[in-house]
């Protein structure tokens, strides 16, 4: 079972699903639990039953599967740990049934601090496999599947070289695997870090390649892999270009300067009219002279259906407000709203609203900066 990290960058977070179980919180952190995990574990389990193995069999081979998982939470939360101490906060550990993802705000911006998260999960599986292996020994077993002689002994076993073969997986030089990161991390120590990305994101779709041919002959499961490995590659690109394109470039160069605001008392019917005329995506919420929230297109629709047009705009659903400044760096506000989830920025000029800023607008100037580069 592969654990790859092709989230454990930044992204917004992922909503709340009837999908998912929230299953507890460990050092802070929200573990989640997808639901077609429970089918996988009753695919097993079905499994074992039609070859017809006895109980116990089938009850070991679910255990194993739920060891594994468990050990892939210890696995992400070191990654989670390590980056804490660097200020990044992680926003949840979600558990699916091609392994684990650890969403970090961000990834450290300093090489050094990016090769300690990177390094800390594949270290933690070995030492997961040394302290195993120990316990056999001390046991009297042995860690040679043919020669087993219990299930106790034959499930240590297993975990053992699970383990190892975790450590070895996500430490192959491709990004977004942690092998990729520790890779990108040096590079970026002798190299400008969108250099080091474009090099480990190319090793990245290399292995998802040969790792979806793999699959096509042995196990479908590593289609999926490659193609997570494929996804978080591309995506960690883009990002890097993203933020190189906008770094230094002032906010004022790629907001929307028209804005219109409503106050949370206003009827709903106003704010439809005024994004409809406008031709606008999102209104600023004001109360008594200070931004609140923000409300979309979508936000109003939703409010409309349920509560009517005579219903105030504080009964709709709002998205945060991240406030900035126009002089401030673009690639500073892309943090901020990669730090609160669902944001949008609403530019600030001595108090008063003068502009909106959202991933549309980013994109949309990013898209036409590049066209200028290739012109």
């Amino acid at each position: 079972m592969a654990s790859p990290h092709a989230i454990e960058n930044p992204a917004p977070r992922r909503p709340r699903s009837r999908w998912t179980w929230n299953l507890g919180r460990i050092a802070g952190i929200p573990i989640r639990m997808h639901l077609t995990l429970l089918v996988l574990l009753a695919w097993i389990a079905g499994t074992y039953a039609l070859r017809g193995a006895g109980f116990g069999a089938t009850a070991i081979g679910v255990a194993l599967v739920a060891s594994i998982f468990v050990i892939i939470v210890v696995h992400e939360l070191g990654h989670a740990l390590v980056a804490r101490r660097y200020g990044i906060k992680t926003r949840d550990i979600m558990l699916l049934p091609i392994g684990g993802i650890a969403s970090l705000e961000r990834m450290p911006e300093n090489p050094k601090q990016e090769l300690a998260v990177a390094l800390v999960g594949p270290a933690i599986n070995l030492v997961i496999a040394a302290l195993i292996y120990g316990g056999i020994v001390v046991a009297g077993g042995t860690t040679h599947l043919a020669e087993t002689t219990s299930l106790g002994n034959a499930l240590a076993t297993q975990l053992v070289w699970i383990n190892v073969g975790l450590a070895v997986f996500n430490l192959l030089p491709a990004f977004p695997m942690d092998g990729g990161r520790a890779l990108r991390a040096l590079l970026a120590l002798r190299m400008g870090p969108q250099r080091a990305t474009d090099i480990a994101a190319r090793l990245g779709k290399f292995f998802a390649l040969a790792l979806g041919v793999l699959g096509l002959f042995y196990n479908p499961l590593l289609i999926i892999i490659a193609f997570v490995v494929w996804s978080g590659a591309n995506q960690e690109r883009q990002m890097s270009e993203l933020k190189h394109a906008i770094h230094g470039v002032p906010v004022s160069a790629a907001m929307l300067r028209r804005v219109e605001a409503v106050t949370p008392e206003q009827p709903l019917e106003d704010a439809a009219a005024l994004l409809l005329r406008g031709g606008l995506q999102q209104l600023p919420v004001i109360d008594h002279g200070k931004p609140v929230g923000v409300i979309t297109r979508g936000d109003v629709a939703t409010a409309l259906a349920h509560a009517g047009p005579d219903a105030t705009v504080a009964t709709a659903p709002q998205h945060a407000v991240v406030e900035v400044e126009p002089g401030e760096p673009l690639d500073s506000v892309l943090q901020r709203l990669e730090e609160v989830p669902d944001s949008v920025a609403l530019v600030v000029d001595h108090g008063l609203p003068v502009g909106v800023l959202t991933p549309e607008h980013l994109a949309a100037y990013v898209a036409l900066h590049a066209q200028r580069r290739a012109a």
